[in-house]
């Protein structure tokens, strides 16, 4: 069974040099991944400012995946 893709979003930043190895040296004292110490990082402050963050979709579920077949050989392309 194909697992379900539920982190969909990419977004490019640049840091200073600096700001780079607090982010590393952060993510590894907690044993993440930069990706996972960045989202954490961003809703903590959101939570710790009082910012209201959007629910987030829900992850599809493996009922509601659509998968596309390739027309088969005995049909006509039109």
């Amino acid at each position: 069974m194909a697992r379900v893709k539920t982190k969909t979003e990419v977004a490019t930043i640049k840091l200073t040099p600096h700001c780079r190895a607090a982010w590393e040296s952060a993510a590894t004292a907690e044993t993440r991944s930069l990706a996972n110490m960045f989202e954490v990082a961003i809703l903590d402050y959101c939570r710790r400012h009082d910012i209201a963050v959007p629910e987030s979709m829900p992850a599809a579920t493996p009922s509601k995946l659509v998968v596309r077949k390739p027309p088969s050989k005995n049909q006509k392309e039109s």
